[in-house]
């Protein structure tokens, strides 16, 4: 009979050192926010500054226009710029002509590349490198070729330096084709 209730407090005292520790640690859960890092509060309404009717949301006329175009910075110094575009029907062209005011027309080759997800096939996503410009430096780019050209401007930013902060941050949505390729 002892070797029965020894093994059952034994049991007991268990269970309740589990529920001790789980107690902790939920407490400490709600003690330090559970991951809260901000204040902030992404409001419901959308947004002024772009609307969803906006122009920039509609597909560019033209068979096979470049789309969902976009920069992301190309080093480490703010001296190169990544530009990505897709093309929905067929690869085209993957270079960029890009000048500033100061510069005659200049050409950057890119690649093109698509992927395959079940029975998903992507549109066929461009990406150039443009490197070796000038900081602060209004620069105008061009994709695609003939009738069906879009042209985009960015400016470089300063030469890095221990008081020269800056931000950069694409926008937009990120290479989505919907199920019909378009």
């Amino acid at each position: 009979m002892s070797v029965v209730r020894l093994a059952s407090s034994t049991s007991a005292s268990s269970m309740v050192a589990i529920v001790a520790v789980l107690g902790l640690v939920l407490n400490l859960a709600v003690v330090c926010n559970g991951g809260i890092t901000s204040t902030f509060v992404r409001t419901i309404k959308y947004s002024a500054d772009m609307p969803l009717d906006s122009d920039v949301f509609q597909v560019p006329p033209g068979h096979n226009a470049p789309q969902q175009v976009q920069i992301t910075q190309g080093d480490h110094q703010g001296n190169a710029v990544i530009v990505s575009w897709i093309t929905a029907d067929e690869p085209g062209y993957s270079g960029v002509i890009y000048w500033s005011a100061d510069t005659k027309n200049q050409t950057a080759e890119g690649v093109v590349t698509t992927y395959t997800f079940y029975n998903y096939t992507s549109g066929y996503i461009h990406h150039c490198i443009i490197g070796n410009l000038s900081f602060n430096t209004t620069y105008y780019y061009v994709v695609g070729i003939g009738n069906i050209e879009r042209q985009f401007w960015f400016t470089t930013p300063p030469e890095v330096g221990p008081d020269v902060p800056y931000t950069f941050g694409p926008i937009g949505q990120y290479f989505v084709l919907k199920q019909d390729g378009s």
